[in-house]
C-alpha cells in the first residue's frame, strides 16, 4: 500500500510492503528433492537435496544411489546404479546395510565435487527417534554410454 502525507510542504510517502504468504514446502525439482532438515541447493561447489536423482551427473547419480538405500530400501536399485564391477558391497551386503536402518529414516546429502569424476560424500540421517547420524565417503564417478554411474564408494581414511 502506497501512501503519503503533506503538512507544512513536506511530503512524506511510504510503503507499507507485506510479505509473500509463505507456501508449504514443496519439491520442485523431485531430482534434488528438498523439505525439512534438508533444504536443497545446487551449485559448481555444491549440491545438497534428498531426491530421487538420475543418471545426468556425478551428484545426481549420488543422490539417486542415497534415495534407493533409503527411501527405496533396495540394495538391488542401489548396486543397479553403479558399474558391474565397482568396489562396492554386494546386494545382499546393501539390503543387510539398509536393514539395519529404521523404516522412516530421513536423509539429507552433501555432495563436494573433487577433481577427476571423485565426490565428496557426507550423508545424514534423520532417524524417527530423532536421533541423528553422519557418514562421509568418497565416492569416484564415470560416464558410460552417456549416462552417469558410481564405480567406488570408499570411507574417508
Amino acid at each position: 500500500m502506497l501512501a503519503s502525507f503533506a503538512s507544512a510542504g513536506l511530503v512524506l510517502a511510504y510503503t507499507d510492503v507485506m510479505p509473500a504468504p509463505r507456501q508449504a514446502a514443496s519439491i520442485a525439482d523431485p531430482v534434488l528433492g528438498g523439505g525439512p532438515g534438508c533444504a536443497p541447493s545446487r551449485s559448481g561447489h555444491l549440491v545438497r537435496g534428498n531426491g530421487t536423482g538420475s543418471l545426468n551427473s556425478g551428484p545426481d547419480v549420488i543422490l539417486a544411489f542415497q534415495h534407493a538405500y533409503y527411501v527405496a530400501r533396495s540394495g538391488t536399485l542401489a548396486r543397479g546404479l553403479t558399474t558391474p564391477d565397482a568396489a562396492v558391497p554386494a546386494v545382499a551386503d546393501i539390503d543387510a546395510s539398509i536393514a539395519s536402518v529404521p523404516a522412516g529414516t530421513r536423509h539429507c546429502v552433501l555432495v563436494i565435487p573433487l577433481p577427476d569424476g571423485q565426490y565428496d560424500v557426507v550423508v545424514t540421517e534423520m532417524r524417527p527417534d530423532a536421533t541423528y547420524r553422519t557418514h562421509r565417503q568418497f565416492v569416484t564417478v564415470v560416464t558410460r554410454g552417456g549416462e552417469s554411474i558410481i564405480s567406488t564408494i570408499t570411507p574417508p581414511n
